[in-house]
């Protein structure tokens, strides 16, 4: 199976929520939306006019005030150059290392994660009406990575599992979000593997087309089967 890049990212685990069924989901969450895990770094902070939310931000990750501007410069200079997309998309594996190396290295639970979009599903995501026409400068740096159709780096990674996802504004909503692990477990049996994670493509795919029903009343986005690969695993 080719995956097409959608991107890597840096993500914080979470304790499991309330809302989610505590016999289906794992204790800690990994997740590849941002309604449920903190992404690094938060750009809508570093972009943001608060100065207040600046300063809760570096209080947040621990760091000094000449630490957070360096990312600031750091961000912004990768961003002209087209290798940091909007909102938090590291276009490549190497950038996502030295972004955690260099400023986050202390967070231990910080994870490098990928995102690979089955290449069967890419024209069906480039088909969504939300594309239609959209002018390259308006593109989400998800949408540019899969028009480009770079494959996912595979190397030095372990393919963890898969999640159903919905794309919209530059980010994704899970399965996880809409409580869809109970209706899993209604209509189909649902269980996730040692990683949290959903086990085969063909699950996945199961999952995505009952989401996909607008009878179901989700959110209403194009749900797709997105393989989550693991570039800090440990053997």
């Amino acid at each position: 199976m080719k995956y097409i890049s959608g991107g890597y990212y840096i993500v914080t685990p979470i304790k499991r929520p309330g809302y989610m069924d505590k016999d289906l989901i794992p204790d800690t969450i990994l997740s590849i939306s941002e309604c449920i895990c903190d992404f690094h770094p938060e750009i809508n902070v570093l972009w943001g006019q608060s100065d207040e939310e600046k300063h809760k931000y570096v209080q947040k990750l621990n760091i000094s005030q000449n630490i957070y501007e360096e990312i600031e410069q750091w961000v912004g200079e990768k961003f002209e150059a087209g290798i940091f997309a909007y909102p938090q998309v590291f276009t490549t594996i190497e950038l996502a290392k030295e972004f955690l190396y260099n400023f986050l290295y202390h967070l231990t639970d910080a994870k490098i994660i990928g995102i690979g979009l089955p290449e069967t599903y890419v024209k069906e995501f480039l088909e969504n009406e939300e594309f239609q026409n959209e002018p390259e400068e308006k593109q989400y740096g998800i949408e540019k990575l899969i028009l480009d159709r770079i494959r996912i780096e595979e190397k030095d990674s372990k393919m963890i599992g898969y999640e159903v996802l919905g794309f919209e504004f530059g980010g994704f909503h899970s399965y996880l979000c809409n409580g869809l692990e109970k209706d899993y477990k209604k209509h189909f049996g649902f269980t996730l593997n040692e990683n949290g994670f959903i086990s085969s493509l063909e699950e996945a795919i199961r999952f995505c087309d009952y989401a996909n029903d607008e009878k179901v009343g989700t959110e209403p986005v194009l749900w797709l089967p997105w393989g989550i690969f693991d570039y800090l695993h440990k053997s």
